[in-house]
């Protein structure tokens, strides 16, 4: 009989083969009391009768009893509260509850409360009858329970006993241990709940059809859970199943190698790739089959029998080993041989062939006298072991860290740089916990790891911090990604990289570069910077407002596009005659967006930028430089003016002074000191006029609201008056022809007549002046025309400014220009500044002068940008 058979036999055996019952009565009064016992003893049960709770509690702890016998009305309380407290401390006691009539309220407290039997007085006919049946039914099974549960907890199989409701009701020994699990935790829950992993299983399909069908089952099954091969046999019952299990792991271990013992030695047989030999050690003859020579590309009529076939084709550096292994089996050191080895195939190449035999007969003196083997053809094997051994190397040299983490993230494979960095060989950091897995799981909401290894998600990646070992705060860079081997999850790859260097390098220069764009943005200076074809790639802010573009299009233009005298053929040969870091200097005019012009300074300096040439230009505007240069120039020309005047334009007055005066002196004729008298006066307005263009450059401070025609009307009245105009027959100096000729100065007629200049004032215009200087302006204006014959000035209007025309000789077209320059006079008697004078006071003021022909063919010159109240 097998202990299944038996527990089942112990299962169905009852108590009235058994010992007679002890029993224990409780009642509400000594009468029901005396009653009851002695109904219970006419049966050959022993009773002990009590009233007290508390006593019978007392008789509890003394003695033992197979049943408790209450009435639900007691002296203190009623029988629930005592069947509650015995429950408490006997916990599988059987308990009757004899109530004093039947009442579903106390049926049902009682069932809730754990009582056995329940045998209401007024339910039955004979009630104590009742009562002894229950007491019998009840003391039955418990003692069946006990005796089952003893020898289960014998057997060798482990035991389970399922309920109704898939709860686990009762675990043996042998269960708990192979489980691996306190039963405490397990009974009373049901089965799903206690093994999660069920769900969807052969076995949850096997349980749920025994429960279901009531027809027993016994089958194999893996258990990934215990990492077992279970054999399993399932009993229906009334309340549930019972499941009986045990271990058979070594056994399905066994007939696994023989299954795949078997399979090889059929694969063998049918020679799939694998080429025979039969060995016969006396004469050293041997049988090649078919597949042998096929291997070597020979065929089987090439191949004699003979050990030398074999040995003429073994590569010279593996046939020492190879024999060594041959003597090693021979002698018996060894149960087989075994050995991978090089051969020559027909066409020249080298096979690697896993050669393995082993002697099959002895004579008996134990010498051998037949082997047998195969041949297997490994090139194709050796080759992927030679590249997974170059694989292996190159990540082990790997500068960064790859590794595999197994479904918890420990290590399951490490490169060399993984096991340097913890200062650990692989074999010793393999299966510990990785700190970086670690570090990303308490960096992050939720478990970003389990996602990869539940296939949520393929990849990882990131940068953390981790203290490692003699290296705190490392920076690490990182990228998981979820390994599937033929579509099967195996772990997950890593690949780490030490960038705590690089990133403090980074940070250095993002400040760096923070705070070179602040300095490139914030520049005065226009920057910009462009490639070695002159196309602009980019340009600071200084430059954008500037030259009035925005960056997009700044950024679509070459450097000539903005360069007013930049030849490209040019620019790129200055540019390509550069070093890196050298600059070149140029002056050059930029255009605005808006077509005005701009003089700048401009420094190109030669850059690397990623390894490619670029040219940083910075660009100053020199528009006041300039003009500085332009006042310093003019301030040198009128220098050499005022020595050109100094030395010749005086230098005449002077002659004709000398001239009269010794004529006066010789002649004793007064007449000739008026002649002096009018040298002198031409002296004192040429030194004037040089004066007043001297004082030319200099800044207008002394602006007002000006009326025009006040200021032309005063001047023409008052100041002005008549003009003296010398005689315009002589073109020549007469005081010194006269000297030069000796002439009588007493016997000439005075040369000069009073000349009156109308001036007519067509204007109202009020303007912002220098009233003095604005005097001088007209009263040369009308000197002007006075000395060119002139006898009719007109002031007129112009939408922007002014008008001063006369009805003199005017000036030539080709002469127009001319006349503004210092010195240049069209007749011999003005000093040439007069006009010069008119132009630096217009240009003081910022008016632009311009010179045409009045209506009558005078000069008409007009002044415009003349700013009003």
């Amino acid at each position: 009989m097998t202990e299944r058979d038996e527990a089942r036999s112990v299962a169905g055996a009852t108590a009235g083969s058994g010992s007679p019952i002890e029993v224990l009565v409780v009642a509400g009064d000594a009468d029901t009391a005396d009653a009851t016992a002695t109904a219970i003893e006419r049966h050959g049960s022993r009773v002990t009768a009590t009233t007290d709770p508390t006593e019978a509690f007392r008789a509890l702890d003394r003695d033992s009893f197979d049943c408790v016998v209450s009435e639900y009305h007691l002296r203190d309380g009623h029988g629930i509260d005592l069947l509650e407290s015995v429950r408490d401390r006997y916990a599988d006691l059987p308990f009757v509850l004899f109530a004093e009539e039947e009442s579903a309220t106390v049926a049902s407290e009682a069932v809730s409360a754990g009582v056995d039997e329940y045998v209401p007085k007024g339910g039955f006919s004979d009630p104590f009858d009742a009562l002894v049946s229950r007491i019998d039914d009840a003391v039955s099974r418990a003692r069946t329970e006990r005796q089952l549960t003893a020898h289960l907890d014998r057997m060798t199989d482990a035991f389970c006993r399922i309920d109704g409701d898939w709860r686990l009701a009762y675990l043996n020994d042998r269960a708990t241990e192979l489980l691996d699990r306190d039963a405490d935790d397990l009974l009373g829950r049901r089965i799903w709940e206690c093994f999660p992993g069920l769900d969807g299983t052969a076995l949850e399909a096997e349980l749920r059809s025994v429960m279901e069908t009531g027809e027993p089952t016994t089958f194999e099954y893996h258990a990934d859970l215990l990492d077992a091969d279970l054999e399993i046999d399932l009993y229906p019952s009334a309340t549930g199943l019972s499941a009986y299990f045990r271990d058979v792991t070594p056994r399905k271990a066994h007939e696994r190698e023989l299954e795949e013992l078997s399979e090889r030695l059929q694969l063998a047989l049918e020679g799939a790739d694998v080429g025979v030999w039969d060995w016969d050690l006396r004469t050293d003859k041997v049988e090649y089959d078919d597949r042998w020579a096929e291997m070597l590309g020979y065929e089987p009529s090439e191949i004699t029998p003979d050990l030398a076939e074999w040995k003429a084709r073994v590569h010279p550096d593996d046939i020492d080993p190879v024999r060594a292994a041959h003597e090693a089996h021979l002698d018996g050191d060894t149960e087989h041989y075994q050995f991978d080895h090089r051969l020559r195939s027909k066409d020249g190449d080298w096979l690697w062939i896993r050669d393995r035999g082993r002697v099959v007969k002895r004579d008996d003196d134990g010498e051998p006298l037949r082997a047998v083997g195969i041949h297997i053809d490994v090139t194709e094997e050796k080759e992927r072991e030679r590249a997974l051994e170059r694989y292996r190397r190159l990540i082990d040299e790997l500068p960064e860290g790859v590794c595999e983490y197994d479904a918890e993230g420990r290590f399951a494979l490490v490169n060399g740089h993984i096991a340097s960095v913890y200062g650990m060989s692989p074999k010793e950091l393999t299966g510990r916990p990785s700190p970086l897995v670690d570090r990303i799981r308490e960096m992050s909401d939720g478990d970003p790891f389990a996602e990869l290894v539940a296939g949520d998600r393929e990849r990882l990646s990131g940068t953390v911090e981790l203290d490692l070992p003699d290296r705190p705060g490392t920076i690490v860079d990182f990228e998981l990604q979820r390994l599937l081997i033929d579509g099967e999850f195996d772990g997950v790859l890593g690949i780490s990289r030490d960038v705590t260097d690089e990133r403090r390098r980074q940070r250095r220069l993002e400040r760096t570069s923070a705070r070179l764009g602040a300095l490139y943005e914030g520049s005065p200076d226009m920057i910009d910077i462009h490639d070695e074809e002159g196309q602009i790639v980019d340009a600071n802010r200084a430059m954008l407002s500037e030259l009035g573009y925005d960056h997009e299009a700044l950024t679509e233009l070459a450097v000539w596009d903005l360069d007013e005298q930049m030849e490209p053929s040019e620019a790129v040969d200055t540019w390509e005659g550069l070093e890196t870091g050298e600059t070149v200097r140029i002056e050059t005019t930029f255009r605005r967006a808006d077509g005005t012009s701009l003089p700048v300074e401009v420094h190109v300096r030669r850059i690397d930028v990623q390894e490619e040439s670029r040219f940083l230009a910075s660009s100053r505007d020199i528009s006041e430089r300039k003009a500085y240069e332009r006042r310093i120039e003019r301030e040198n020309e009128r220098l050499d003016e005022f020595a050109s005047i100094v030395s010749h334009d005086l230098r005449n007055p002077l002659n004709v002074l000398s001239g009269y005066l010794h004529l006066a002196m010789e002649t004793g004729n007064d007449d000739y000191y008026e002649r002096c008298e009018r040298a002198l006066d031409e002296m004192e307005r040429l030194i004037e006029d040089v004066l007043t263009l001297a004082r030319q450059g200099n800044a207008i401070d002394d602006v007002g609201t000006v009326d025009l025609r006040e200021v032309v009307t005063s001047y023409a009245e008052d100041e002005f008056g008549p003009i003296d105009v010398p005689d315009r027959s002589n073109d020549g100096d007469a005081a010194t022809d006269d000297a030069r000729s000796g002439e009588d100065a007493s016997t000439r007629e005075p040369d000069a007549e009073a000349v009156t200049i109308d001036v007519a004032v067509e204007t109202d215009q009020t303007l912002f002046a220098d009233a003095g200087r604005l005097k001088r302006l007209l009263g040369n204006l009308l000197r002007n025309a006075a000395e060119h014959g002139g006898s009719r000035v007109v002031v007129g209007d112009l939408p922007d400014g002014f008008y001063v025309e006369d009805d003199g000789p005017g000036i030539p077209e080709d002469r127009r220009d001319a006349v503004f320059e210092s010195g240049y006079s069209t007749t011999g008697t003005g000093t040439g500044f007069g006009l010069a004078i008119v132009q630096s006071i217009a240009e003081a003021h910022g008016w632009d002068v311009t010179l045409s022909a009045s209506e009558s063919g005078g000069a008409r010159f007009e002044f415009t940008g003349v700013d009003g109240p």
